[in-house]
């Protein structure tokens, strides 16, 4: 028993001990792309080893990492952004960050820290940004913390548990743009806690509780924080009761120029008192971002705004908890009244009366987009296009409720340069309309048109139709310069001779199946075409156009080769066109035709050239004789039944019937001749007939001339001998030359033959009648059969 236990323990420590050792292998991380790491959301629990020493963007965020140690970043010497939020971090000993030298985006926020070391920042002098939210600490530290953080631009520190901000604890850092500051608990803040930052351009606060328990530290923080052109920002704080806004005079008098209300509550009451204590200060901006308004039994009297510098007022995402009592806001409209700018966003804003705007004579913008205004509501807005609003420059009343294009509601403002309607759902549109002179731009995109009308103002500059289900457009607008028709359904290029000044023409997402210079011809001004992502036809003229080297067609399409696909043909669907390769034949149909024709030219009159000089009709028809001859039955072996067969000319018949055949057919012994006109066989084939004259013959008797040269048959039966004379490799051929023959006439395909000539002694008739009885020896001895 004891043996067991010893065994069973000293394998437990084994196990122990290769689990420690496998616990030390750092893990690895699951996303990783060039030099970016999205670690995220993969359970770890230890920095993981870097997949690459060039990784510069490493995401470590929603993770169960509870210390970093002094040697996990060792590896990571290129890292430029680390983000760890939302992890379990207590402590991070002091060393860790010293390697990432190159660091400039640190996020530690949402985490578990108790305490902020100095040693953390020490090296990282290239930090730009750096959120230190939503952790444990209480106070920032000992007044040295973000001493080597010279290049810091955005801040953001603080959470539920910072309660005390003393002088010095920010020291070191004079050069920050945006800071973000979470003292919602704060208990203790000594003045000039944060003044050591310097002037900043944005600041954000959360001082939700703060405000209600201590307003005497608010104004102190806002001393610290604000400049003359502070954009200053509260978020997520309640102003449920008037009282609570007294701090916002304080800040307007230090020269704050935006102010901000993100994610706040605030009641009516608490509304008009802000506005009263921002009266007569320099206010450029105000905005109202996620508001939810409150109707409260606390009551408050708006005194006669003076706002001269104001230029914007901004409500958006505006929530009226109880929305049929919306005349509450209209206190509202004594500060829409100074603004020159106005944007109602995305509040479920219906209608503004027309006793209302009729006072807003000083402005110049207004964006009532993403509300549900209809075409009622707008033209109450416009009170009927009776002349209000008559500085207005910009319109913007996209993704609202209309349904027509109301052109006169706008045709009496001499101002009006730039209309947004896109995103309605514009049924019809009029044939004719009544304009501004003065309209530049018209947005008109995501609008369900199905087709345009002459209702568009001549004098566009910009023009947007994209969007829609436009099959054709045509409209003439002499002075356009952006035309934008893209994600309809259009066929064909507009025409280019409407639009004289037009430069960029998009027409992206349509279908479009061609493209080419033909088409661009009539654009002469034009400068940029978007016209990729349609259903191409990947045709020749085409493809030549959109890979072609000339260098404005380059320049006309940019860098958007990509977006360019083939549709068809079947085998190039899908490719992009720069990728495709149309065989040459397929593209130069007539050039290739003409080669190919000019080459079969070629090859007819060197096949002639060799058919004459290498006499190829001669031996195709030795071949086909030769052939004829092979398929006809063989003869039984004997003896010949003639002894020679005469082949002469008919010009030269008298010489063969006085002389040639009396002497020979009338010797003794005689000597049997087979003569054409006497014994071949009538009604056959005049070659078959030599054929079987020849094959029947002991010898062959040719009666040279010039006559017989030129003679076709003698040729035939010349050239058969010949042939036979390769076939057998025999000697029947007796040549009789009745006058002198030049033995260069003699063709050179009659090689055997002129061979002969030259190594045999042939006979020639004689001239003196005293040689012809050796001339007539000499032939029978030539016939004699020897058998």
């Amino acid at each position: 028993m004891r043996f067991l236990v010893f065994f069973l323990s000293k394998e437990c420590v084994v196990l122990l001990l290769v689990a420690q050792s496998f616990s030390l292998v750092p893990p690895r991380c699951l996303r990783c792309e060039g030099t970016s790491c999205d670690c995220s959301r993969q359970n770890l629990t230890r920095v993981p080893a870097a997949a690459s020493p060039l990784v510069s963007d490493l995401d470590l965020s929603f993770n169960r990492l509870e210390e970093i140690l002094k040697h996990d970043f060792l590896t990571y010497g290129s890292l430029k952004a680390l983000l760890m939020n939302n992890n379990e971090i207590r402590s991070v000993q002091d060393e860790a960050l010293v390697p990432l030298i190159r660091l400039e985006r640190l996020d530690l926020s949402h985490n578990r820290l108790e305490t902020l070391s100095s040693a953390w920042f020490q090296k990282l002098s290239s930090l730009l940004y750096l959120n230190l939210l939503g952790n444990k600490y209480t106070t920032v530290g000992d007044g040295n913390v973000f001493q080597g953080l010279r290049r810091l631009r955005i801040l953001q520190v603080g959470g539920a548990s910072l309660q005390s901000v003393k002088r010095g604890h920010f020291s070191g850092l004079s050069d920050v743009d945006q800071l973000f500051f979470d003292g919602r608990n704060l208990q203790e803040y000594e003045e000039g806690g944060l003044k050591e930052t310097g002037p900043i351009g944005l600041v954000t606060l959360d001082l939700n509780g703060v405000f209600a328990r201590n307003p005497a530290i608010v104004r102190s923080i806002l001393s610290d924080v604000v400049y003359p052109n502070t954009t200053l920002t509260f978020t997520d704080t309640s102003f449920l009761r008037k009282t609570l806004v007294s701090p916002f005079g304080f800040a307007a008098n230090l020269g704050a120029t935006s102010i901000v209300f993100r994610n706040v509550n605030m009641s009516v009451a608490a509304c008009k008192e802000i506005l009263n204590l921002l009266s007569r200060s320099n206010l450029t901006s105000l905005t109202l971002d996620g508001v939810q308004m409150l109707q409260t039994h606390e009551t408050a009297s708006l005194d006669q705004l003076q706002m001269h510098s104001l230029e914007a007022i901004v409500l958006k995402n505006i929530e009226v908890t109880s929305f049929y009592n919306f005349p509450s806001l209209v206190f509202l409209k004594s500060l829409m009244t100074l603004a020159r700018r106005v944007s109602l966003l995305n509040s479920n804003w219906f209608a503004i009366p027309c006793e209302v705007s009729i006072d807003f004579t000083e402005l110049q913008f207004l964006d009532i987009s993403d509300n549900i205004f209809s075409d009622l509501t707008l033209s109450e807005l416009m009170c009927y296009g009776g002349g209000v609003l008559l500085g207005l420059r910009t319109l913007n009343v996209s993704r609202n409720h209309l349904r027509s294009v109301s052109s006169r509601l706008f045709a009496e403002l001499p101002k009006l340069q730039n209309i947004d309607m896109s995103g309605n759902r514009l049924k019809d549109m009029p044939e004719c309309c009544r304009w501004p002179d003065s309209l530049r731009f018209l947005n008109l995109s995501s609008c369900h048109l199905t087709a345009v009308t002459r209702c568009l103002p001549p004098s566009l500059r910009v023009l947007d139709l994209s969007n829609n289900h436009l099959t054709e457009f045509d409209t003439e607008l002499p002075f356009l310069t952006h035309l934008d028709v893209s994600g309809n359904k259009i066929g064909n290029l507009p025409a280019g001779g409407l639009y004289p000044r037009l430069t960029v023409l998009s027409v992206q997402n349509n279908n479009l199946q061609k493209l080419s210079s033909k088409d661009l011809q009539a654009y002469k001004a034009l400068r940029r075409l978007k016209a990729g992502e349609n259903p191409y036809f990947c045709s020749c003229e085409f493809v030549a156009f959109m890979t072609g080297g000339r260098m404005n067609h380059r320049k006309l399409l940019g860098g958007e080769l990509d977006f360019y696909v083939c549709s068809s043909p079947d085998a190039e669907r899908g490719r992009r066109v720069s990728d495709v390769r149309l065989p040459a034949f397929r593209c130069h149909t007539a050039s290739a035709l003409a080669a190919l024709c000019s080459g079969i030219l070629g090859v007819c009159l060197l096949a002639a050239a060799a058919w004459r000089r290498f006499s190829v009709g001669w031996y195709i028809r030795m071949t086909c004789a030769w052939l004829r001859a092979k398929r006809k039955p063989r003869l039984k072996k004997g003896p010949p039944q003639y002894d020679a067969f005469v082949s002469y000319s008919d010009m030269d018949s008298a010489w063969v019937e006085t002389h040639l055949v009396p002497e020979l057919e009338q010797s003794h012994p005689p000597v049997r001749l087979c003569l054409h006109k006497r014994d071949f066989l009538p009604g056959g084939w005049i070659l078959d007939n030599i054929m079987d004259a020849i094959e029947k013959s002991h010898r062959t008797l040719f009666v040279l001339s010039r006559h017989f040269v030129r003679s076709e048959w003698c040729v035939y039966e010349l050239d058969y001998t010949h042939f036979r004379l390769f076939d057998q490799n025999d000697d029947t051929v007796v040549l009789i030359l009745l006058e002198p023959i030049d033995k260069r006439t003699i063709p050179k395909k009659f090689c055997r033959l002129r061979r002969a000539m030259n190594s045999r002694t042939y006979l020639e008739w004689p001239a003196d009648g005293g040689q012809l009885a050796a001339f007539w020896k000499r032939l029978r001895a030539a016939i004699q059969r020897h058998d």
